[in-house]
C-alpha cells in the first residue's frame, strides 16, 4: 500500500505530554498494572458445552485460564507440552549451555573460522 502526497500533508505527530487524540488510558503504564489486567481477564467466566460419556450435552462454568490450560494439554505442539512439564515439574527441563569442552574449562581463547567462497579448495 502506498501512500501518495496528499494524504502526508494531513498527518500530524503527537506532541509530547498531554495530546487529546492518544488514548493513554487504555494502556497499562506499568507491568504491575499489566498483570492485573491479565489476571482480571484470566478470572473471566466462560460457558462450555461438552457431551459426557452417556452422549448428553452438559453445560458449566469454567476460567479463561483454565481454558487455556485444557487447550495446551489436548494439542499436539511440542512447545505447549514444554510448558506444561515446564509449570508441573519445574527442575525437570532446563535450558543451560554448557561452556565446557568435553568436561574441560576453556582456555579463554576464541577462534574465529571464516569460510572464503573464493578460494573454495580451502589454502
Amino acid at each position: 500500500m502506498t501512500v501518495n502526497d496528499k494524504s502526508k500533508k494531513n498527518l500530524k505527530p503527537f506532541v509530547k505530554g498531554y495530546d487529546p487524540r492518544r488514548a493513554v488510558a487504555r494502556v497499562p503504564k506499568t507491568s504491575v498494572k499489566a498483570r492485573e489486567l491479565f489476571r482480571r481477564i484470566g478470572a473471566e467466566l466462560m460457558r462450555i458445552k461438552e457431551r459426557n460419556e452417556a452422549g448428553e450435552t452438559v453445560e458449566y462454568d469454567i476460567t479463561r485460564i483454565e481454558a487455556a490450560i485444557r487447550m495446551k494439554f489436548s494439542s499436539k505442539a511440542p512447545k505447549d507440552f514444554e510448558t506444561i512439564l515446564k509449570a508441573l515439574y519445574p527442575g525437570l527441563l532446563k535450558d543451560e549451555i554448557d561452556l565446557t569442552s568435553g568436561g574441560e574449562k576453556l582456555n579463554g581463547v576464541i577462534r574465529v573460522v571464516v569460510h572464503d567462497d573464493k578460494n573454495a579448495n580451502g589454502t
